[in-house]
């Protein structure tokens, strides 16, 4: 039995709240386990993980450096973050931007990378990585600007695929995107039940009535990527926008899953 029929043993809708998206795969196996995984949704902040890597690939081809310093603007987004509480950081390095939008999500740093290498840049390396139905159009919380951001659980796998199989990104950073993703703050959902030994590089997203995790799980390397979309969610604490609520506590569980269909 591989891990696709193991996981399929392991999951249970019934009752799951809200509309899910799930996407996940053993990195060896490749086999899919697919749930609602192309429905379209808005992707909050899972899509700073492509901003990532689109940056990465700007230091790649020598078009900026990890330590090169990046101008902010005075008046920054608000949402997750830090940035936008200190006005007197006016300058920091695409180093340091890169590690705040993924390990707290920071928006105001997000936005100041994506001025960086561009919306296009971004929908490039979307396409180039196997999206299909992914759309980057405006910066975040840019409530003004034409379009939305949005994507699917089947997107957001195959760019973390990409990633660990080393598709994405030449080793070195590669080897700096997963640091990065491992050092994520916000743990409540796909690593919040496994158990000791296991490791999660991981990205949520949430907005009103919505909540994401996006993530490769294993131990000391990759081995399975999993994202979980979920919408449409009317509980008080998802429709404010809040952190938890019960779809938190249900993708934690689908962590757990992913992680014991591969432990076997």
């Amino acid at each position: 039995m591989g891990f696709a029929e193991r996981l399929r043993a392991e999951l249970a809708w019934d009752g799951f709240p809200g509309r899910v998206g799930f996407a996940a795969w053993a990195l060896d196996e490749r086999e899919p386990v697919l749930v609602g995984a192309e429905r379209v949704v808005r992707a909050a902040s899972t899509i700073k993980v492509l901003v990532m890597i689109t940056a990465l690939r700007a230091v790649c081809s020598g078009r900026i450096g990890l330590d090169t310093e990046v101008e902010l603007p005075a008046e920054r987004v608000g949402g997750s973050g830090v940035l936008r509480e200190l006005p007197s950081v006016r300058r920091i390095s695409l180093r340091d931007l890169v590690t705040l939008m993924i390990i707290i999500s920071d928006n105001a740093a997000t936005n100041a990378v994506i001025d960086v290498v561009g919306l296009d840049a971004i929908r490039d390396c979307a396409a180039d990585l196997g999206c299909t139905d992914t759309r980057v159009e405006r910066r975040l919380m840019d409530v003004d600007a034409p379009g939305r951001n949005v994507t699917t659980a089947l997107d957001q796998a195959r760019v973390l695929d990409a990633l660990a199989r080393g598709a994405a990104l030449p080793p070195d950073l590669t080897d700096h995107a997963l640091g990065v993703l491992a050092r994520q703050q916000v743990r409540d959902r796909l690593p919040a039940l496994l158990p000791e030994g296991a490791r999660c590089w991981n990205k949520t997203g949430e907005l009103e009535g919505l909540r994401h995790d996006v993530a490769l799980i294993g131990t000391d390397r990759p081995r399975a990527v999993v994202a979980v979309l979920v919408d449409e969610l009317t509980d008080e604490r998802s429709a404010r926008g809040s952190r938890g609520g019960p779809a938190c506590d249900a993708i934690a569980e689908l962590g757990r899953a992913v992680y014991r269909s591969l432990a076997r």
